[in-house]
Parts: C-alpha cells; sequence; structure tokens
C-alpha cells in the first residue's frame, strides 16, 4: 500500500516520510484515532516506504521486490496482531486467521473491529489479544531479517491486549532487536498499560477532513 493509496492525511504522510529519509526511525510507535480514519492503512503505507527499495520524497516505488510483496501484504518482514475470538478449548494466535485479515484488508481496506469479528466468526464474543501471541511476536521478531531490511510489527487494536500479554512485550518494546519497528494503531489509548504509552511514540490521526 503506497501513502497515495491513502485518503487525506498530506502533513502526517510527509512527517512519517520525513523520519525515514532522516534516519529517525522511531522502534516503537502508536497512532491513535477514530475508528475509520485510516491509522492501519498510514502503518502498512510506513513499513512499505522503510522498506522500499527506490523510495521518493513523497511514496515508495511501488515496483521493487519488497513493494510488490507489500501490496500483496505478503512481505515476510511484515507481520500482524489483532483480536481474534477464541473457539471452544482452542489457544489460537493470529497466523491462524491471517490470510482472512490480508483478504479483508485488501478487499475492504477500512473496516471495524466488529466488521472483523462478524465475518470472521459466528460467535459473538468479545475479542482479544491473548498471552499466547506474544510467544509469537518475540519468535518472529528475534529471527533475522529475511531481505536484510526492517522487520515491522503491525498490532492492530492494542488496547485489546490481555495484561499478561501486554507484560510479556514490556521489553521487547523497549529493546526490541535490531532494525525493528513495532506501530501500534489504537483507537482507545487510555486503555492500553502506563508502561507500554511510556514506551511509544505516539502520533495522534486526527478525523479527514469533509472534502
Amino acid at each position: 500500500m503506497k501513502f497515495a493509496d491513502i485518503i487525506g492525511h498530506d502533513s502526517l504522510k510527509q512527517r512519517l516520510i520525513s523520519t525515514v529519509r532522516e534516519g529517525r526511525i522511531a522502534h516503537a510507535q502508536l497512532l491513535a484515532g477514530q475508528q475509520g480514519v485510516g491509522k492501519l492503512q498510514l502503518a502498512i503505507a510506513y513499513a512499505q516506504y522503510v522498506n522500499c527499495e527506490h523510495p521518493s520524497d513523497t511514496d515508495s516505488c511501488g515496483q521493487c521486490p519488497s513493494c510488490l510483496q507489500y501490496q500483496k501484504l505478503q512481505h515476510p518482514d511484515l507481520h500482524f496482531v489483532f483480536p481474534i475470538v477464541k473457539t471452544g478449548n482452542s489457544t489460537p494466535v493470529c497466523d491462524d486467521y491471517i490470510g482472512a485479515f490480508r483478504d479483508m484488508l485488501i478487499q475492504q481496506g477500512y473496516f471495524s473491529e466488529e466488521e472483523w469479528v462478524s465475518q470472521t466468526w459466528k460467535e459473538k464474543k468479545v475479542p482479544a489479544i491473548y498471552a499466547e501471541e506474544s510467544s509469537e511476536i518475540l519468535r518472529k521478531l528475534s529471527l533475522k531479517s529475511s531481505q536484510g531490511g526492517y522487520k515491522v510489527s503491525v498490532v492492530w487494536l492494542p488496547e485489546r491486549m490481555n495484561i499478561e500479554c501486554a507484560n510479556k512485550l514490556l521489553k521487547l518494546i523497549e529493546e526490541p532487536p535490531q532494525q525493528t519497528v513495532f506501530i501500534m494503531v489504537c483507537e482507545e489509548p487510555d486503555k492500553l498499560l502506563e508502561t507500554i504509552r511510556s514506551r511509544v511514540q505516539r502520533i495522534d490521526v486526527r478525523r479527514v477532513d469533509d472534502d
């Protein structure tokens, strides 16, 4: 996903681009804003720009091998974490539903937590990010970058992390492996642990102008 594919936020896009071009990429970032403003899209476009082989002053090239993998959301160094629903006695992790999540992002783009749950599970339960996920995140980010660029973990709705998961990620957020970017995409930042909020660089994503 390129920045050009996202509605509005021109000044914020340029701000994100500047952090890359000036070598000021924060290892842990929080994009905070109301539902539907394009936070998740900005996170993906930023990750694509970070790993683009021929970035311009305004966007990723969209044509290099890295960008082509990002366009399909299948870059090996791009990892997604999102709320899931436990069914029965299972202990699922996000990778069990990554195909459905990618499809929804590509086909719908902008969607709510309610839409994600209703289209993926029959059970009307509150989704969460469970403790098992923290082990998966630690395992993935401890691996070497497959293509020599940045490893990026995009966490959609981190406020849904249970306490155990959040506590396990504190050290990773504070001291991540080299060339790792952790991007949290949040609608209710006040529900995050203060210890997490204090360890991330917050960027407020405002409502898009009506025009």
